[in-house]
C-alpha cells in the first residue's frame, strides 16, 4: 500500500466515523444495521466503527432488539450517543445575562446555570472575568472535559478567524473572545463563537420549526432585529470575512432613520423596539428601560389592550416590506418568527399574511409558510452547543483510543 493510499484509508474511516457519529447526534439510538443502511457499509464494518467510538466514550450500545420486517427478524445491537459524558458546553452572552449548560450529544440540555452580565460598555475585562469564574465552576463540577465549547454573541463575528468585530450593544469590537476564554480557562478543546441570531436559526433548523427544511430564514425581534439564513441545509456566511444574514440592517423605505450601526434606513429602525415605542408614543433610555417597556407592552397585547395592539400592529407595513425582500431573494421554504415578530403571526396573521401578500413579487405568489419559533429560550443555547459538536466533528481523528481525561480542576 502506498502511503497516499495509506492516507485516503484515514481520510475514509474518518468520514465514516464522522458520519455515525452526527447521525446519532441528530437522530438518536440507531441500530449497528439501519447505520449500515445510512453508510453504506458492512455489518462488521459498522461494528468496528461503533467499537472505536465505544472506547472513546462516545457511544454506548444496548441490550439487542429485534428489527422488524426483516425475514428472520435478526436482532441488532441498538447504538446511541453517551450524552452523559459525550458532551460540550454551550455559552450565550446577552446584553443582561450570561447563561451557559452543558449539552450532550443528541440535544439534551442540563441545568442552565444563569447570572446577571454586570458589562461595561466598551471594556470586554469584567465580562471575561464572569465569563471565566462561570465556565471555571462548571468544568470542576465534572470528571470530563467538554468536547468543544460554543459561545454566542450579541454581535458581528468573523467567520474568518471568529472575532467579535462589532458588538454594538456591550461597545466590543475586534476582541479575539475565543482566545481569551481558552487562555483562562486552561481548556484545549476547540472554542467557537457565532453570532446569536445565526445559532438560532441553526438550531431551529435542526431541532425546531426548521426540521426538514434546508432553505428557511429566522428572524427574531427584542431591541433589535436578528436573523439567519439557512441555504441548501447550511447556514449562510458570504463571503470575507462572514457577515451574511444582518437581515436587521436591509435598507427598506426612505433611508431617514438613523441607526445604531451607523446607517440610515436600516429595517431595524422600522419594526423593532424602538419602532414600537414611537408608535405607543413612549420615550424610554436605557437597555434594561427598554426590555421592560418592551415586556410590558407586549403582556399589554396579549391581555387586548387596544393602545398596546395598535402600537405592535402599526409595525406590519414596514414588516411586511423586508419580509417581501427576503422572500424575492431567498425563497426559503419557510420563514420562522421569534419575540415580537412571533406576537404579530400570533394576533394579527391574516392583516400579516395579506400586508406582504401585496408586496411580495408576483413570481413568488405560492402560500407563505410563517411559523413561530419552537425552542424559546433555549435556541441560542442549542445553536452554541450545535457549532460546538460541529467544531469537534470538523477536527475528529482515528485511531487509539485515549484513556479519559478529567476535567482540570476536578479533582481539587
Amino acid at each position: 500500500m502506498t502511503s497516499g493510499s495509506g492516507r485516503d484509508t484515514v481520510s475514509v474511516r474518518r468520514h465514516n466515523l464522522r458520519t455515525v457519529l452526527r447521525h446519532l447526534h441528530l437522530h438518536g439510538p440507531t441500530t449497528r444495521t439501519q447505520l449500515g443502511k445510512i453508510t453504506g457499509l458492512t455489518r462488521s464494518a459498522v461494528g468496528d466503527l461503533v467499537a472505536e467510538l465505544t472506547a472513546r466514550e462516545l457511544v454506548s450500545e444496548s441490550d439487542v432488539v429485534a428489527e422488524f420486517g426483516r425475514t428472520r427478524g435478526r436482532p441488532s445491537l441498538l447504538v446511541a450517543p453517551r450524552a452523559d459524558v459525550a458532551r460540550v458546553l454551550a455559552v450565550v452572552i446577552g446584553d443582561d445575562t450570561l447563561r451557559a449548560a452543558w449539552v450532550g450529544l443528541g440535544g439534551s440540555v442540563g441545568t442552565v446555570t444563569e447570572m446577571p452580565h454586570d458589562y461595561v460598555p466598551g471594556d470586554p475585562e469584567p465580562s471575561l472575568e464572569q465569563l471565566t469564574t462561570m465556565l471555571r465552576g462548571l468544568l470542576s463540577g465534572t470528571a470530563h472535559l467538554p468536547l468543544a465549547i460554543g459561545v454566542a454573541v450579541p454581535g458581528l463575528v468573523r467567520a474568518t478567524d471568529g472575532a467579535v468585530a462589532l458588538a454594538p450593544r456591550l461597545g466590543w469590537r475586534d476582541l479575539r473572545l475565543d482566545d481569551e476564554l481558552r487562555r483562562r480557562i486552561d481548556v484545549h478543546a476547540p472554542l467557537v463563537t457565532g453570532n446569536d441570531s445565526n445559532l438560532i436559526a441553526l438550531a431551529e433548523h435542526l431541532r425546531g420549526a426548521g426540521r426538514d427544511h434546508d432553505h428557511m430564514i429566522y428572524l427574531g425581534c427584542e431591541l433589535g432585529v436578528g436573523g439567519g439564513i439557512i441555504v441548501d441545509g447550511r447556514l449562510l456566511q458570504g463571503g470575507h470575512p462572514g457577515y451574511a444574514g444582518e437581515v436587521g440592517h436591509m435598507v427598506i423605505g426612505d433611508g431617514v432613520l438613523s441607526c445604531y450601526c451607523g446607517g440610515h434606513g436600516c429595517w431595524e429602525t422600522q419594526v423593532a423596539a424602538d419602532a414600537v415605542f414611537r408608535h405607543a408614543g413612549m420615550t424610554v433610555t436605557g437597555a434594561h428601560a427598554r426590555k421592560a417597556a418592551l415586556a410590558e407592552l407586549l403582556a399589554r397585547s396579549e391581555q387586548r389592550d387596544t393602545e398596546a395592539r395598535a402600537a405592535l400592529t402599526a409595525l406590519l407595513p414596514a414588516f411586511a416590506a423586508g419580509v417581501a425582500t427576503l422572500l424575492s431573494l431567498f425563497n426559503p421554504g419557510r420563514v420562522i418568527l421569534g419575540g415580537v415578530f412571533a406576537h404579530l403571526l400570533q394576533h394579527a396573521e391574516s392583516e400579516l399574511r395579506a400586508a406582504i401578500a401585496y408586496r411580495r413579487p408576483v413570481l413568488s405568489n405560492g402560500p407563505i409558510d410563517l411559523v413561530s419559533a419552537e425552542l424559546g429560550t433555549q435556541g441560542p443555547l442549542l445553536g452554541a452547543a450545535e457549532a460546538a459538536v460541529d467544531a469537534f466533528l470538523a477536527g475528529f481523528r482515528t485511531g487509539p483510543a485515549a484513556a479519559p481525561r478529567a476535567a482540570r480542576g476536578a479533582d481539587r
